[in-house]
């Protein structure tokens, strides 16, 4: 009895150890919006910039006698899908900083609808992303940029895309931005690479021409020694 006592006394122990071991150490993260992740971006005088980040990418726009923007992703099927957003935040022309609790935000089926706190001042807010693309509506008419990541490249026109093509690029450091002047309408797209991607290429197309002369230099050497051998036993009359 006390054995079998003992044996269900360790395992409620080894349960209740477990579970408390499941329970949160930390405290759950704030909703607190960081004032300076947009700092480098407000005095950007573009309508939008977009900076690529590794899983996300931050945008302002310029607003200008607006009270609401519709945000959406374009869908593979070429419909319209709401855009998710965090980290919300509108700088009023005085220069103060409204945040996402002071943001009207609501979502439907088709796109995130933001009214704003003025018709004029700048809407930043982040969104998630992944892979070496980005798109984006052309919400607001104006000139647009596009940051992309350090280490990236849209020269080769076989990894990369830039819709529409009436752009810009600048190089600052090793951080492509593309640019569009007086878009309407519409959408841009940008599918890139990073420069290792290049190299890579270029090494396995370097190894594919080396491996296909080699095969010519054999089948070559190989024909001749059956034609040579051919000869010998057959010796032209």
């Amino acid at each position: 009895m006390s054995y079998r006592f003992f044996s269900i006394s360790l395992l409620l122990l080894i349960v209740i150890c477990t579970g408390c071991q499941t329970l949160p150490l930390t405290e759950p993260k704030s909703d607190f919006s960081d004032p300076l992740i947009y700092e480098s971006l407000w005095n950007s005088n573009e309508t939008a910039v977009f900076v690529m980040d590794k899983n996300q990418y931050r945008a302002v726009y310029s607003v200008e006698n607006s009270s609401e923007i519709e945000l959406y992703r374009i869908h593979r099927i070429n419909t319209k899908k709401p855009l998710s957003i965090s980290d919300v935040q509108f700088k009023h022309t005085n220069g103060t900083i409204a945040f996402e609790s002071e943001i009207h935000i609501e979502q439907n089926r088709s796109f995130t609808l933001v009214t704003l706190p003025s018709k004029n001042g700048k809407l930043a807010f982040t969104s998630p992303r992944s892979g070496k693309s980005f798109q984006a509506p052309i919400a607001l008419s104006g000139n647009y940029t596009v940051i992309l990541p350090k280490d990236s490249d849209i020269s080769i026109s076989l990894l990369s895309k830039v819709i529409p093509s009436n752009h810009t690029t600048t190089l600052s450091p090793n951080q492509p931005k593309i640019r569009w002047e007086n878009l309407s309408g519409g959408a841009i797209h940008v599918q890139y690479y990073l420069i290792r991607d290049s190299q890579l290429l270029a090494a396995l197309l370097l190894l594919c021409s080396v491996s296909l002369l080699f095969y010519m230099v054999h089948f070559w050497w190989k024909m001749k020694h059956i034609t040579k051998k051919k000869i010998d036993i057959e010796p032209p009359v």
